[in-house]
């Protein structure tokens, strides 16, 4: 689904719409959604004693969720992580999405165990990618180098919640952020140092994302802001913030048409032998250049995975119908 799997720049998950796979008509709807990626989560959303019965279903789950052009994660138990891992690791699977994680030595053990089971089971050996959750101050302290622990690791994120038990934080229902404006920023230069996606919405005071009644317009913000920072995606509990999310962790239309209308007249100045240029009233030089191709690589790379899953959608429907 992407066009270099060894480049995450090349890999386009703006919404992680999070699915209990033990909810048979989230998992039957899942693929109208339009999110990037599907979770299928077998850890927060799944009670204790059902734990057992919902790794079974992963397996069916997969081609059901993913017919939408999605790609599949699946969110698995830190405390029954093998158990979780003979299950999921099948045919489908796009990758692990792994919380908890905290240190280089448990991802290397991770890392084995799912290479021993796609050797077994005939399976591409390194192909299924994680995305990395931190939920733990410890884990925090590590990040740089759990972040660059696997070829395996595309997307690294924070766990909020769970960071917040572990920090001793004790407002539940009304939440200050200004105590995550470390965890997040340091993450998020952790992924870009490790070449792999910062996911997330950063630290925004004053924004609630457990809150399932945010507006589309609050959610859209939100994510605009996080885009802005430097987050690439991130995971949404709602359906319904789906598209705010690929709306505000892409680049806005009139974006790309300054960039382009810059590129080309920084190429006809480099061709006169200059090494800058002013439109609009801007001065632009070779750094901007830098940024423009990103840009335009990024906003061409989107373009062609929203194209697939409307196409896998059509086809889907049809197939329906």
């Amino acid at each position: 689904m992407i066009s270099n799997e060894n480049d995450v720049r090349y890999i386009v998950r703006r919404s992680k719409l999070y699915i209990p796979v033990n909810r048979e008509k989230f998992v039957a709807k899942a693929w109208t959604r339009d999110a990037d990626c599907i979770i299928l989560d077998l850890e927060d959303s799944i009670a204790p004693g059902d734990k057992a019965v919902a790794r079974k279903l992963v397996k069916d789950a997969i081609p059901t969720v993913n017919k939408g052009g999605a790609d599949v994660l699946v969110r698995i138990n830190r405390e029954y992580e093998e158990e979780d891992l003979d299950a999921v690791v099948v045919p489908g699977l796009t990758g692990l999405m792994i919380p908890k994680s905290e240190t280089p030595e448990e991802i290397n053990r991770i890392d084995k165990l799912v290479s021993q089971l796609e050797t077994e089971r005939g399976l591409p050996r390194g192909k299924l990618q994680f995305d990395l959750i931190f939920e733990t101050a410890r884990g925090i302290i590590h990040v740089e180098q759990t972040a660059a622990a696997s070829s395996r690791i595309v997307s690294i994120t924070t766990g909020q919640a769970d960071l917040s038990v572990d920090l001793g934080f004790t407002r539940f229902k009304e939440l200050n952020f200004e105590q995550y404006y470390y965890p997040e920023n340091r993450l998020l230069y952790a992924a870009c140092a490790a070449k792999v996606q910062p996911h997330g919405m950063g630290a925004q005071k004053n924004v609630d994302f457990a809150n399932i009644k945010m507006s589309r317009e609050d959610m859209l913000n939100a994510c605009r802001h996080a885009f802005w920072m430097g987050f690439m995606g991130t995971s949404v509990i709602h359906p319904a913030w789906v598209k705010a999310a690929n709306e505000g962790f892409s680049p806005f239309r009139e974006e790309v048409e300054l960039a382009r209308k810059v590129k080309t007249a920084l190429d006809e100045a480099y061709a006169r032998g200059e090494g800058s240029v002013s439109v609009d009233g801007r001065m632009y030089d070779v750094a901007n250049m830098k940024q423009i191709d990103y840009l335009l690589m990024r906003a061409d790379v989107i373009a062609k995975r929203d194209a697939e899953k409307t196409a896998a959608a059509a086809t889907a429907s049809a197939g329906d119908n």
